[in-house]
């Protein structure tokens, strides 16, 4: 499964911090030198020279499709995880008879080990709850 950013080491979070606020740094200075200097504007039209919409669009078009890979991923690791906690629920319940006077049988669910309840097993419980509803309105 994927990692959070809780199990990340300190020492990779620090480098990203770092090289976050170098490339933020480094954006606003040359905006700045591009907004105050009348020779990199021209050396830049003169580059560009009407494909900086080409550009602009294909930049616009990356960002979003990096976007949409990252929820993606995102929802496609929620998902794997809601599946292994199905799994992990269906090993641990065991399923007994009890037996009262009569000879009917009527099954008892017992679970061997309580778990914390998390973020992911109430979306799961929610995920049950709205899939029986909706079997009932069919």
């Amino acid at each position: 499964m994927g990692r959070s950013w809780r199990d990340t080491p300190r020492f990779a979070k620090i480098v990203l911090l770092l090289q976050a606020t170098v490339i933020v740094g480094l954006s606003a200075w040359i905006y700045n030198e591009y907004v105050n200097n009348q020779y990199l504007q021209m050396y830049l039209f003169s580059l560009f020279q009407g494909r900086g919409s080409v550009i602009a669009v294909l930049g616009f078009g990356g960002l979003l499709g990096t976007a949409l890979i990252g929820i993606l991923l995102k929802a496609g690791n929620i998902l794997g995880e809601i599946q292994h906690l199905s799994e992990k629920v269906e090993d641990r319940t065991v399923v007994t008879l009890a037996r009262p006077e009569s000879h009917t049988f009527m099954p008892v669910l017992q679970i061997k080990q309580a778990e914390a309840v998390d973020e992911i097993g109430r979306l799961h419980r929610s995920l049950l709850r709205w899939n029986e509803r909706s079997k009932g309105r069919q």
